[in-house]
């Protein structure tokens, strides 16, 4: 009896080793049995800032079992993984990445069990408990906007509705105090709201607004720790940055200028943070559609890409960014536009320089092009509306036959414009002004300075009127009739 019992334990414990081994041997071994699917493909996928990638792609058996397995760590984070009909769940990757997961393909996060990882047990608790919050509130809410309520039902249902609010709140402390190191705990933190900063005064006693403003503008952040790179790999922070640039930042080039400096500055304790982070605002200005936001664009390259902190990108991409940013770089907004010299039509220069006006109508464009014909006649009533204001046109011809020119001159009837062409391009003006598609629009004040380029004719006719009510002394008595 005896002897049968050590060769009992001594099989057990040599499963139990051989085991542990299978489980030891990877870094990573996450086995997931989804009930109601079989003989198909399940992937892991990852969140990286506002985008989802696949991580891998597993075969799944005739018993609905597959695992992810891998020789190092995944980088913690947000996971999900993926089955048949785009169904999904979530899954919270921390330094435990060996666990279990049982499901049902009918009801995949209801369903959900986990074994060996408390915090996914406790993170689908804690789904479960919101949803059943929200189940709650969503009747109290559109109660409380039926007119015929009276106020005092409308306090009563406010009341529930906030009791409600703090119930959940709550959920999420008792989370965070027992996994104060888990990613949604650092989720949980990150979403705390910063208290409207108290209004300051200057010492006249009047409302200081911009130092109320860029307190608040600080402490935006204080529930984020900019250090940690998990932050990217939860949808959580990509949503902050738009919320952040897009609505709490005055739109403004030079404010998001400053803003995103010392932003930046913030992410510099980590390489990755630092990365997504300027990565993430140069691509975002560099696209803008709102004029002047080139600025920021332009900034962005040339005081961290051209000074080489900028250590991910390969020499050659690099290269082409630096290189569109010095070509955006004379054509800012409020910088002096570049002088071109061109041609009239009888042969006689003329330099854009030298145009007298209070806002000059600089309008590339091409006899050949259809956006072109659509839009000279737009441009030639504008004209006709703001010329007793000084307001000219430069019309910059790209057209490589003269005589086609003229014909266009002629049939649009715009010979009161600055008419000009360079067939040879002797004066580079493409490249000058960057003229990528046609047509192009700039508008100068007198000093050539750049109030607006590639801007749309209703664009334009607005910030003329705009321009012309504020510095002009003439009463503009046509524009304000018309309005």
């Amino acid at each position: 009896m005896y002897i049968k019992l050590i060769k009992f334990l001594i099989i057990n414990l040599f499963i139990l080793i051989n085991y542990n081994l299978v489980l030891c041997s990877e870094d990573v071994y996450i086995k997931v049995q989804v009930e109601g699917i079989s003989d198909t493909t399940a992937y892991l996928g990852y969140h990286h800032g506002g985008n989802q990638f696949v991580k891998d792609t597993v075969d799944v058996d005739s018993e609905g079992n597959f695992a992810f397995i891998f020789e190092e760590k995944l980088p913690e984070g947000m996971y999900f993984i993926v089955v048949p009909d785009r169904r999904h769940f979530e899954v919270i990757i921390d330094q435990n990445q060996h666990f279990k997961i049982t499901t049902n393909v009918e009801d995949l996060t209801g369903a959900i069990v986990f074994e060996n990882s408390r915090v996914n047990s406790a993170f689908y608790d804690y789904m479960s408990f919101i949803r059943k919050k929200g189940e709650e509130v969503r009747p109290i809410r559109q109660k409380m906007h039926d007119p015929t309520i009276s106020e005092e039902k409308r306090d009563s249902l406010a009341a529930l509705s906030k009791q409600i609010d703090k119930e959940v709140e709550n959920k999420q402390e008792s989370y965070i105090e027992d996994y104060p190191d888990c990613v949604l705990s650092m989720i949980f933190r990150a979403q705390r709201q910063p208290p409207v900063p108290e209004e300051i005064f200057k010492e006249d006693g009047s409302p200081d607004h911009d130092a109320s403003y860029y307190k608040y503008i600080k402490a935006f952040w204080n529930n984020v720790d900019l250090s940690d790179e998990r932050m990217i790999r939860t949808p959580i922070y990509h949503s902050m940055l738009e919320h952040f640039f897009d609505n709490i930042v005055i739109q403004y080039p030079d404010s998001i200028i400053s803003t995103a400096d010392w932003f930046i500055d913030k992410t510099r304790d980590n390489d990755e943070m630092f990365k997504y982070t300027l990565s993430y605002l140069t691509r975002k200005y560099e696209r803008a559609q709102i004029m002047g936001m080139e600025n920021v664009f332009v900034h962005l390259v040339m005081n961290y890409y051209k000074t080489g902190e900028v250590f991910w990108i390969e020499e050659e991409r690099l290269n082409r960014i630096i290189d569109r940013a010095k070509r955006l770089e004379p054509l800012l907004i409020g910088k002096t536009a570049p002088n071109i010299k061109m041609y009239k039509p009888d042969k006689t220069p003329v330099s854009l320089h030298d145009v007298s006006a209070k806002y000059l109508i600089v309008n590339f464009y091409d006899t050949g092009c259809p956006a072109c014909r659509r839009q000279t006649p737009k441009i030639k009533e504008l004209h006709e509306k703001f010329k007793e204001y000084d307001v000219k046109v430069f019309g910059a011809s790209a057209d490589s036959s003269k005589d086609k020119w003229l014909e266009y001159i002629e049939k649009q009837e715009i010979q009161d414009w600055i008419n000009v062409n360079d067939i040879e391009n002797k004066s580079r003006f493409r490249d000058k002004y960057d003229i990528y598609a046609i047509p192009m629009i700039f508008l100068l004040d007198e000093n050539k300075k750049i109030v607006a380029r590639d801007i749309g004719v209703e664009q334009l006719e607005q910030l003329l009127t705009f321009k012309l009510k504020e510095d002009t002394e003439k009463p503009l008595k046509e524009i304000m009739q018309e309005e």
